[in-house]
């Protein structure tokens, strides 16, 4: 399977990335569904997991619809960021959830551009807070030795950081194995 998939924090170009790679490499991407399925109460437990089980399910309808690359706005890893920034310990299920996701590369969104407020997630942190949360993704990724790339820059810089990265997995032909290295250069 070809997934990639786009992580961090609130206002990082997630959404843009996923569109414009999607177009770019003819693939489908799912959108993160947390604005259309809560609008807005992600501090209780019972909704961080209705996130994390409807993130499963739309993941699993696009992933058994196409046997092609895929682009993900989001997946597991932000559900486990916000479970140990809003609740604390992570609990069995969603551990064994992220740890069952088929393999695929991050695209880790610096948060590097300008800060603009978000209905969802509120007023904008500050940019310390928004680097400690960038950082949980970091050790998160690092941790369990997923690949990842980080995408930071403006504009184009950004947009062709994030299109290098990606090329490997969503080319046709080419895959992602759990050990896949990932390096490229611009």
């Amino acid at each position: 399977m070809r997934i990639v998939c786009a992580v961090g924090v609130e206002s990082t170009g997630k959404t843009t990335l996923c569109q414009v790679l999607a177009e770019r490499f003819n693939a489908p991407w799912l959108a993160e569904g947390v604005r259309e399925y809560l609008g807005g109460a992600l501090c209780q437990r019972s909704n961080i997991t209705a996130i994390a089980r409807e993130q499963q399910r739309r993941e699993g309808e696009l992933l058994a619809a196409t046997d092609g690359g895929v682009v993900l706005d989001t997946d597991l890893a932000a559900v486990i960021v916000w479970w140990r920034e809003k609740c604390g310990p992570v609990p069995a299920w969603l551990e064994y959830a992220f740890a069952s996701q088929l393999p695929r590369l991050y695209l880790l969104c610096r948060p590097d551009l300008p800060r603009q407020s978000d209905p969802l997630y509120g007023s904008p942190g500050s940019p310390a807070d928004l680097l400690r949360l960038h950082e949980q993704y970091r050790e998160l990724l690092t941790e369990r030795r997923l690949p990842f790339v980080e995408i930071e820059g403006w504009g184009e810089v950004r947009t062709q950081v994030a299109i290098a990265a990606a090329k490997h997995c969503l080319t046709a032909g080419k895959g992602l194995s759990a050990r896949t290295s990932i390096e490229f250069a611009l």
